[in-house]
C-alpha cells in the first residue's frame, strides 16, 4: 500500500492481524477454542474477551468439555455479557458469519484479546451542514453531520485470531 494515500476506511483489527496472530483450525472445536485463549501472552488475558458473529457465537454456545458440561457460560445479570471460559463474548455484525460449507475456509471467525490496544481517533473535527431549502416544502429544516475517524490496532501481540483453515 502507498504510504502517502489516504485510506477510505478505518483500519480493520481483521486485516491488521499478521499470520502470526492466526490459529488456523478444521473446525471450531473445545480444544481449539482453548488453543486460541493460551495463544494469547497472560499480560493481555487478563482484559481479554471475544467478539464474534452471531452465527459462531450459536457455535460455541454448544461446545462442551470431556466431562459434558458446557463451556458457554449465560450470565444471569442484566447488562452483563455472557462468558466462554470466564471471558466476556460480544457480538458484531461486522465479523465473518459462517455457513457450515466450503465457503468458510480461510475466515478470520473468532478474535481474543485486550481491545483497549484498539485506539480509534479524530482525524477532523465535525462538520455540520443545514439543509433549509431541501425540506422547505415541509416547514422543516435539516442537518447533515460528518466525522473523519480512524482506527489502529496499536499493539497487535494483544489480539489472536481464529480462522478456518483454507485446505
Amino acid at each position: 500500500a502507498d504510504p502517502d494515500v489516504t485510506p477510505s476506511e478505518p483500519t480493520g483489527i481483521l486485516t491488521q492481524l499478521t499470520p502470526a496472530d492466526v490459529n488456523k483450525f478444521a473446525t471450531l472445536t473445545f480444544d481449539n477454542v482453548f488453543s486460541l485463549y493460551y495463544s494469547l501472552k497472560e499480560a493481555y488475558r487478563r482484559k481479554a474477551s471475544f467478539i464474534c458473529n452471531e452465527t459462531v457465537m450459536l457455535r460455541l454456545m454448544t461446545l462442551k468439555d470431556g466431562a459434558g458440561q458446557y463451556l458457554w457460560k449465560p450470565s444471569l445479570e442484566i447488562g452483563k455479557p455472557d462468558t466462554l471460559l470466564n471471558k466476556p463474548v460480544y457480538t458484531s455484525q461486522y465479523m465473518p458469519a459462517i455457513t457450515g460449507t466450503n465457503a468458510d475456509k480461510g475466515k478470520k471467525i473468532l478474535l481474543f484479546g485486550d481491545f483497549s490496544y484498539y485506539w480509534i481517533a479524530d482525524r477532523k473535527g465535525r462538520t455540520l451542514k443545514r439543509l433549509e431549502e431541501r425540506y422547505a416544502e415541509y416547514d422543516q429544516v435539516g442537518f447533515r453531520g460528518t466525522q473523519r475517524v480512524d482506527g489502529k490496532l496499536i499493539l497487535p501481540e494483544a489480539v489472536q485470531v481464529a480462522a478456518f483453515k483454507t485446505t
